[in-house]
């Protein structure tokens, strides 16, 4: 517990330190929003994900992602993966020390999971296209008005609902990149 108390407040003093602005009276404080960006990031369940997004306004930003996941364990105990794509939809406002509240979605179109001994003998051949579907509920910490690399991290909480495997809910953390255009 004191490791992810740790690392949690190593994500938040590390944050602050990239994120403060300078604010003159002097000048103007004037900022421009990304318009673009691309993403990438690495969490507990979901393991991988690249995204592409867009900064529709101040408040709304929308990404289209490729990403992999967990979806449970095997019987030697390492766990299966999924992956596919999905969407991202943010909403940026500060709340406490988060700025940016988030919603994924993904459709799993591969996995780990051995289809063929699931198969029927009535279903010769048969596999299907979607494997599952993933939801993720989070909140977090995301620049918005700098150009450039900036870090990100949120928490929260995520669904793996893989065909032919349990219902896998687990605890969001998640570290990552954006570069904005």
């Amino acid at each position: 517990m004191r490791k992810f108390i740790s690392v949690f407040f190593l994500f938040i003093v590390t944050n602050n330190v990239f994120s403060q602005e300078i604010d003159s009276t002097n000048s103007v404080n004037e900022y421009e929003l990304r318009n673009f960006f691309v993403t990438t990031n690495t969490g507990i369940l979901e393991f991988l994900s690249i995204g592409v997004g867009y900064q529709i306004n101040d408040d709304f930003s929308i990404a289209l992602k490729g990403s992999a996941t967990w979806i449970g364990s095997s019987a030697m105990g390492f766990p299966n993966g999924a992956s596919g794509f999905g969407i991202k939809a943010s909403y940026h406002k500060s709340i406490l020390f988060f700025n940016t509240t988030s919603i994924d979605y993904l459709v799993y179109f591969n996995s780990t999971l051995d289809w063929e001994s699931k198969k029927q003998p009535w279903n010769l051949g048969y596999e299907p296209f979607v494997k599952g579907h993933y939801f993720e509920f989070n909140v977090g910490k995301e620049n918005i008005k700098k150009n450039g690399f900036n870090f990100f991290w949120s928490i929260g909480i995520c669904l793996s609902a893989a065909k032919e495997a349990h219902i896998f809910v687990s605890p969001s953390l998640k570290g990552g990149v954006n570069f904005n255009f």
